[in-house]
C-alpha cells in the first residue's frame, strides 16, 4: 500500500511531511522484531540496524547517500529518494535529504522501541530542484 508521500514497508513505513521532513514509524511487523534489530544494533550499530530496519525502501526507490557525495560535514546517515546519478554513480543532481542531526546523541532504535516514531529533517539540495521534474 503506498499513498501519496506514505511509503509502507516490512518493518517501518516512511511519511514525508508536510514541512519536509521525514517521519520513520514502526509498524506491526517492526514492533514485534524489534529485538532482532536491538542485536544488530548492539553487535554492529546503530546505523546497522537502520539499515536493515530500511532495507525494502532502500531496494524500492530510496537510497542511503554518503555525506562527501552532498557535501554534508557530517557522518549521520543521509537518506533519500530523489538523487539523480549518472552512468558511473556520480550525484548529477539531489532534490531533498534526510537526516538526524541529533544522530550523535541520540540512538534512533532506542527512539523507534519508545515513541515508535523518529523524525528525519528534510534539507534540499543545493540547486533546490528535484530531479524527479526533469
Amino acid at each position: 500500500m503506498e499513498r501519496k508521500h506514505v511509503f509502507v514497508g516490512e518493518y517501518v513505513d516512511l511519511r514525508k511531511t508536510e514541512n519536509g521532513d521525514l517521519q520513520i514509524r514502526l509498524n506491526d511487523t517492526g514492533r514485534r522484531d524489534l529485538a532482532e534489530f536491538e542485536g544488530v544494533r548492539e553487535r554492529l550499530g546503530i546505523d546497522a540496524a537502520l539499515v536493515e530496519l530500511l532495507e525494502d525502501h532502500l531496494c524500492n526507490g530510496w537510497e542511503l547517500v554518503r555525506p562527501e557525495e552532498v557535501g554534508a560535514l557530517t557522518s549521520a546517515l543521509l537518506l533519500s529518494d530523489e538523487v539523480d546519478r549518472d552512468d558511473l554513480g556520480d550525484i548529477r543532481g539531489v532534490g531533498c535529504v534526510y537526516w538526524d542531526p541529533d544522530y550523535a546523541v541520540c540512538d534512533e532504535v532506542e527512539s523507534l522501541r519508545e515513541k515508535q516514531v523518529v523524525v528525519f529533517q528534510g534539507v534540499r539540495g543545493a540547486s533546490g530542484e528535484n530531479p524527479a521534474d526533469r
